[in-house]
């Protein structure tokens, strides 16, 4: 049985933001409890002086920013796949995933994510290379969620109604080196694996008022920037976020607690092979909106 090297850490986290304060702060502040400040690795893309207070003892890398844009996405996950599979020199494993994407534990099953590993993956030789958990995309759902977003309450005490999400279950949790698609959809370590027990929360509709103001920052953003060429349509789509929120409370009836999803999970698993080592889960397209069990009020 193979144990995890001791002369590496544990566990790194990777980040990359452009603003988005307040998703920082909920990300450094989870991950700073789970792992360790020293552990997070943030890509601070402009720079932005706020990132730097935002995360005392995290490593702040600053990047410049391209004023043109010009293959964004390419350029950043090719960098960011390339820093990821370098850190596995000090690292047993590396989680990778965009500021507003958080993995978590079911509190039934293990306290922090570290106790979730050594309860289920100890033996190192034989764990899965790349973990993709189920993706709960919060929706907030305004008739039942009235209260708002405070600081130092955690978010999933108040907002609570998801739906699965197939595409953003990404394979986000590695033990090798990997190459990332664009947006971190897929990358090069083969078939996933689907924990049981373990979710990556999708926070890009899990309050109104945070995302329309995120939203309207973004479009500002984007329509002051010259030359984006064909990013600008991809990139625009901020704009749609409260139409997008709404059609999907408008066509995916409430369907009551529920986070096993059995069902789902087992046409997610008829993976598809797209090619060099990509890997992408299949059938599972969400019909309904659930509702995240009680105790999970205090995780995150």
């Amino acid at each position: 049985m193979g144990s995890m090297d001791t002369t590496k850490k544990p566990l790194g986290v990777v980040t990359m933001v452009y603003g988005d304060h307040f998703f920082l702060k909920r990300w450094y502040d989870y991950y700073a409890a789970q792992v360790g400040a020293e552990n997070l690795y943030i890509f601070s893309h402009g720079p932005d002086p706020e990132h730097d207070r935002i995360a005392p003892g995290a490593n702040v890398i600053h990047v410049p920013r391209d004023p043109t844009m010009y293959r964004f996405d390419r350029r950043r996950w090719n960098m960011l796949s390339q820093f990821v599979s370098g850190m596995f020199a000090y690292y047993n494993w590396m989680i990778l995933s965009d500021v507003d994407e958080i993995v978590v534990i079911d509190p039934d099953a293990a306290p922090t994510i570290l106790d979730y590993m050594d309860q289920h993956h100890a033996d190192y030789d034989t764990a899965p290379e790349n973990i993709a958990p189920l993706c709960l995309e919060l929706v907030h759902y305004p008739e039942d969620e009235r209260e708002p977003i405070e600081d130092g309450v955690p978010i999933l005490s108040r907002r609570r109604t998801f739906r699965p999400n197939r595409n953003y279950s990404k394979p986000c949790l590695v033990r090798s080196p990997a190459k990332w698609r664009a947006g971190g959809h897929a990358n090069s370590l083969n078939r996933r694996h689907l924990p049981d027990h373990m979710y990556l929360l999708h926070l890009k509709y899990f309050d109104c008022a945070v995302f329309n103001d995120r939203a309207e920052t973004k479009d500002r953003d984007i329509r002051q920037t010259d030359g984006l060429g064909e990013n600008f349509a991809r990139m625009d789509s901020w704009y749609q976020t409260d139409a997008a929120h709404q059609q999907i409370l408008d066509t995916l009836p409430f369907a009551g607690e529920d986070i096993e999803l059995t069902a789902i999970r087992q046409k997610m698993l008829e993976q598809v092979d797209m090619g060099r080592g990509r890997f992408v889960y299949g059938g599972g397209k969400a019909k309904n909106l659930y509702r995240i069990p009680a105790r999970f009020g205090s995780v995150f």
